[in-house]
């Protein structure tokens, strides 16, 4: 997957430990549910942002990405934990970290 150049108030995290990646993986895997979009989907931490917003990408070969709000608990009934998924990470950039970040930053 490309790189992107992150804005306030997301990172990326390339180059954290694989034990961080995991245990966000792991925590998505714990709140998915039967009938959530992500559901059984193998996925890599890539960024982080404000608070519990995660963005993972989707190890499935379509070049996807997922916005997800961990919810920090349990499995959660769908549409938990919310998700928004986008068509690749030059997508997520433009329709939410670009709009995202201008708001952060006023």
């Amino acid at each position: 997957m490309q790189e992107t150049d992150w804005l306030e108030p997301w990172t990326s995290t390339t180059g954290a430990r694989d034990s961080y990646l995991r245990t966000f993986a792991e925590q998505l895997a714990r709140e998915t549910s039967p009938g959530h979009a992500l559901h059984g989907v193998p996925v890599q931490l890539i960024g982080r942002g404000n608070g519990d917003d995660a963005l993972f990408a989707l190890l499935d070969g379509t070049g996807r990405v997922a916005l997800v709000h961990l919810v920090w608990q349990g499995q959660q009934t769908p549409p938990w934990p919310a998700t928004a998924i986008f068509a690749s990470l030059e997508a997520w950039r433009t329709e939410h970290m670009i709009p995202e970040s201008r708001e952060w930053l006023e």
